[in-house]
C-alpha cells in the first residue's frame, strides 16, 4: 500500500515550520506491524508558505525563484528528517527518499522517476518515506510535485493494491465542514459520479497544491487504473490503523 499523510495532519498549517511531534509518534504506532508500505507526506507549514511566497507553482519566471526553490528543498528536507526521526523512535525502519534527487517533471507532470531503490527497500522490510517537493521541470524549469501527485504516481508504478490518504477531516464533503456544519460526507466517489457532482471545496490555511479538490482529481486517476483510494481522518486516534486493516466504512472511498 501507499500511505499519504497530509501536511495538515503532521504540521500546524497556521504556523510556519511547526511540527506535530505527538501526532507523528501516534501515527507511527498505527503504522507499526503493517507490511509492504511506502509512505508519502505533505509539506504543510514547511513547504507551502515558501512555495507560495516565491510563486514556484507553474514554472520558472525569474532568478529569485531559484532562491525559493533552494529554500523549499531545505525546508522539506528538515521536515522529512524530523518525520523519519519520530518514526524511528517508534521502531519503524524509516528511510528518507528525496523526490527531487530521483524525479523530473514536464509541465507539472512526472516525466521520469527512478523507483528501483524504493521498491527494493520496501521488499527488504524498510519503510521508504517520500514527500512533496520542489523538482526540476524539463518544460518549465522548476515546479512543485505535490504529495498527492507523488502518491498516485508511486501507486501506479509500483502496482499498489490500495492508497490510504490521511487528512484532518472525516473525508470528502459537499462543502468545507469547518465552515458549514451541514456539509454532507460523500462516502463513495467514482469517475462518473464526479462528473455529475463536481462539488466546490475550500481549505483552511495555505495550500499551493489544490487542497481537497486537488486530492480528488489526482486519486480519480487511480480509480481509472483499478486501484482503490480511501481518504480518512488521520487526526483521529486509530482511524489510520483501521483503514490499513481494511475498514472501508471510514471516510471517502474513491474507486472505479
Amino acid at each position: 500500500m501507499v500511505v499519504k499523510l497530509g501536511g495538515s495532519v503532521i504540521t500546524d498549517k497556521e504556523r510556519e515550520f511547526s511540527i506535530r511531534r505527538g501526532t507523528i509518534r501516534r501515527l507511527a504506532r498505527e503504522l507499526r506491524g503493517v507490511k509492504g508500505i511506502v509512505l508519502v507526506h505533505g509539506g504543510g507549514s514547511f513547504g507551502h508558505p515558501l512555495a507560495r511566497r516565491y510563486g514556484l507553482t507553474g514554472g520558472l519566471r525569474g532568478p529569485e525563484q531559484l532562491r525559493g526553490f533552494a529554500e523549499v528543498r531545505r525546508a522539506m528536507e528538515r521536515l522529512n528528517l524530523r518525520v523519519v526521526e519520530e518514526l524511528g523512535r517508534e521502531g519503524l525502519r524509516a528511510v528518507p527518499v528525496p523526490p527531487s534527487a530521483c524525479c523530473l517533471l514536464e509541465g507539472g507532470e512526472v516525466k521520469t522517476m527512478e523507483l528501483g531503490p524504493v521498491k527494493e527497500m520496501a521488499e527488504l522490510g524498510l519503510l521508504p518515506v517520500l514527500y512533496g517537493d520542489a523538482v526540476v521541470d524539463l518544460a518549465q524549469g522548476i515546479n512543485i510535485l505535490s504529495g498527492d501527485k507523488l502518491a498516485v504516481h508511486l501507486a501506479l508504478r509500483l502496482g499498489a493494491s490500495r492508497v490510504v490518504v490521511g487528512v484532518d477531516v472525516d473525508g470528502v464533503f459537499t462543502e468545507d465542514p469547518r465552515r458549514n456544519p451541514k456539509a454532507e460526507l460523500i462516502k463513495v466517489i467514482t469517475p462518473r459520479e464526479w462528473e455529475r457532482m463536481r462539488p466546490s471545496f475550500s481549505s483552511r490555511g495555505c495550500d499551493v497544491t489544490g487542497g481537497m479538490l486537488g486530492k480528488v482529481r489526482e486519486l480519480l486517476r487511480l480509480a481509472e487504473g483499478g486501484i482503490e483510494a480511501q481518504i480518512v481522518n488521520a487526526s483521529r486516534r486509530g482511524v489510520l490503523r483501521r483503514a490499513l486493516e481494511g475498514d472501508r466504512s471510514l471516510g471517502t472511498l474513491i474507486r472505479g
